[in-house]
């Protein structure tokens, strides 16, 4: 796949992550654990596919989320705020 592609699919995403979930946290502890968990299920797909026998669909889904999300955190980066600001 070519780099430009993979970031069309990434930016895709993050547009249907936005308008089904319009709200995204305001501090970087609670906005890392979203990416995290993307992470983590990519992980997972991964597991399942190198172990499991599973096709790798799931790991591209995965990836593709895990992106959009990094992305997420990123635009957001200069809103985020310490503890009692």
């Amino acid at each position: 796949m070519e780099k430009e592609r993979a970031i069309e699919l990434i930016l895709e995403e993050l547009q249907k992550a936005e308008e089904k979930f319009p709200t995204w946290p305001t501090d970087p502890i609670h906005a890392s654990a979203i990416l995290n968990e993307e992470a983590g299920e990519l992980t997972q797909a991964c597991l399942d596919y190198y172990f499991h026998d599973a096709d790798g669909k799931a790991a591209f889904d995965e990836a593709i989320q895990c992106g959009a999300m990094a992305v997420r955190f990123l635009v957001n980066v200069g809103k985020y705020h310490r503890q009692n600001q």
